[in-house]
């Protein structure tokens, strides 16, 4: 046994020694304390700036997929904003062809009609004569609104329709979109020539509308 250990053990005796053993042990077990309580406090400072990197990882994901985000969302409306212009180009295109269809055929059928009331004036029927007569009176102001309608809707074309429809216009327009006299000789020769340029460009227009609309091949209107 050590000299200082026998020392001490005269002097105190052996609750001397036991003192000093459970200084000596509560020393050690203080250090060792000590030890695990820094490297604790070392692992969580490690662990904590992964975990604070980690955030930091998130947040950076987190606005690039906000960024991304918008940056798709704004595509889209471009891609709609797009889309809808090109349905109502589209739209405004088909209007003008339906109108200009539809003018044609209401002109057409009102010519039809004025065409069957001039044959009869001079008819040895007196009541076929008055039956013309109330006829022409009747169909005159339904003709000046087929006119009027027909002359608006090609007026508008140009803005809608393909170039090789205006030229069919153009034509109508000096042979159809006339005044007309329906107590003059050539009534019914100019009738029937008018009705034949309508029906021309009634059968052009359906083609043109069907490729241009459609993108349907056809063969070029006539003009």
């Amino acid at each position: 046994m050590a000299d200082w250990l026998i020392f001490l053990f005269k002097i105190g005796g052996f609750g001397a020694v036991l003192v000093f053993a459970l200084f000596l042990m509560g020393k050690w077990l203080l250090k060792q304390i000590i030890a695990a309580l820094n490297s604790y406090v070392t692992a969580y400072a490690q662990e904590t700036a992964k975990i604070d990197a980690r955030i930091e990882r998130l947040e950076k994901l987190a606005e690039e997929q906000a960024r991304l985000t918008r940056t798709v969302e704004t595509i889209k409306d471009e891609i709609a904003a797009q889309a809808k212009s090109r349905d109502n180009r589209w739209a405004f295109r088909k209007e003008v062809y339906v109108n200009l269809i539809t003018a044609s055929h209401d002109l057409l059928k009102t010519l039809h009609n004025l065409n069957y009331a001039v044959k009869l004036k001079e008819d040895p029927n007196e009541a076929l004569r008055k039956r013309s007569k109330n006829t022409i009176e009747a169909t005159m102001p339904e003709l000046r609104a087929s006119i009027k309608a027909l002359t608006t809707y090609t007026t508008l074309a140009p803005l809608a329709t393909a170039d090789d429809v205006l030229p069919l216009l153009e034509r109508v327009q000096q042979q159809v979109l006339q005044e007309l006299d329906p107590d003059a000789t050539d009534a019914a020769t100019r009738i029937q020539a008018e009705m034949k340029a309508l029906f021309t460009l009634l059968k052009d227009l359906q083609a043109a509308g069907r490729k241009d609309l459609w993108g349907t091949l056809e063969p070029r209107a006539n003009v």
